[in-house]
């Protein structure tokens, strides 16, 4: 049987250009691909279809059809000799042509390239140490880091100008290529990474001179944290999209910080919520009961001691320890354990006072034998 005109096959005159050729294809590969068009002739329709658009859309093909119609592209057309439906597949798949690939991918939703996958960039994880007061009221941190960035002189494309940018001609943008072996009578096909442009699907033809191509470098980088007041000690912050930049257009990776409680010589934390502290009474404040500051997180706060307290009592602050919750305002409470501080040295006055005061009943202590 004759083989029918090229242009009327798609439906196109022969003044059609170039998109209009496309167009025309896209829709009736669309129409009459086996998978999608169920009926008896749609594959052979649709050999039919990419015969014609392989000749029509490769520019020394289709002059030779102008010139000497079927005699001249006679060996050449029909995908390269493959004569079943599913050569054309496997041929189609294997990236054999930009235009026929995005077909395919059209159709079936193929990601084949890896270059066009974006991938999110490395996550990073940090410990910061904060003091009991930063905890308890929050506080703005300036974290310094050495991340991976895009090139800020080519924003990350790792070419001196777009146009330096080509799709790579060995696997026409699709990142594999299709490898033949041959086993006997049988034929198998592998796909493989392109070494031409290494999976990126393109080639950069002037390198920006500041990355050298790559579209990014590492470089230190200032990022604001915020900590919130009530954080807990071993809780962790996340900053989305604040760590290492993607290598091929997807979202910086994310920053995870780990609160951790720098060590404190006055404070510590009991019942989740509260605090504990030791002060140090004179002898005659815990004599006489007298009202003493004591140094909090909150500032100086006044306090009227029991008469006669002694070392190791507690008095209990009530709010004024940690917030139960961040950002909320119920806090839990401040416990004073008490100790008496002993003078070691006394002057000559001192000491007479002292041992006229030790004579009095007061001051001598009753101790229980059974």
């Amino acid at each position: 049987m004759a083989k029918r005109d090229y242009y009327e096959v798609l439906g196109v005159s022969k003044q059609a250009s170039e998109q209009e050729i496309k167009k025309a294809y896209r829709k009736l590969a669309k129409q009459y691909h086996p998978d999608l068009n169920k009926s008896p002739d749609a594959e052979e329709k649709f050999k039919e279809i990419n015969e014609a658009a392989e000749v029509l859309l490769d520019k020394d093909k289709k002059a030779r059809y102008d010139q000497f119609g079927h005699a001249g592209v006679n060996g050449s057309a029909g995908f390269n000799g493959f004569s079943g439906f599913e050569d054309i597949f496997s041929q189609m798949n294997s990236g054999a042509g930009s235009f026929f690939g995005d077909i395919f991918n059209d159709f079936f939703g193929s990601q084949r390239s890896t270059y066009q996958r974006a991938v999110k960039g490395e996550s990073v994880k940090v410990e910061m140490y904060l003091s009991f007061k930063e905890f308890l009221f929050g506080v703005d941190k300036i974290l310094e880091l050495r991340l991976l960035s895009n090139c800020l002189a080519c924003h990350g494309s790792g070419a001196m100008t777009l146009n330096d940018i080509v799709q790579c001609q060995r696997c026409y943008g699709s990142g594999q290529i299709n490898i033949q072996r041959n086993m006997g009578i049988l034929q198998f096909q592998q796909s493989a990474t392109c070494p031409d442009c290494h999976g990126e699907g393109k080639i950069i033809k002037n390198k920006c001179k500041e990355c050298n191509g790559k579209g990014h470098y590492y470089a230190k980088q200032k990022i604001e944290v915020n900590i919130p007041k009530g954080i807990r000690p071993g809780q962790q912050i996340k900053l989305a999209n604040k760590a290492h930049a993607s290598l091929n257009g997807g979202a910086n990776g994310d920053l995870y910080i780990d609160i951790l409680l720098k060590e404190s010589k006055v404070f510590e934390i009991i019942n989740n919520v509260d605090l504990k502290m030791i002060w140090n009474v004179s002898y005659i404040d815990a004599i006489l009961g007298n009202e003493i500051s004591i140094k909090t997180l909150d500032g100086d706060v006044k306090v009227k001691l029991p008469k006669g307290i002694n070392s190791k009592e507690t008095i209990r602050i009530s709010n004024k320890g940690l917030f139960k919750q961040i950002n909320k305002d119920k806090r839990g409470d401040l416990f004073i354990e008490i100790n008496i501080a002993v003078p070691r040295t006394l002057s000559k006055v001192e000491k007479e006072l002292i041992e006229s005061l030790s004579k009095t009943t007061a001051f001598k202590p009753t101790n229980l034998v059974e």
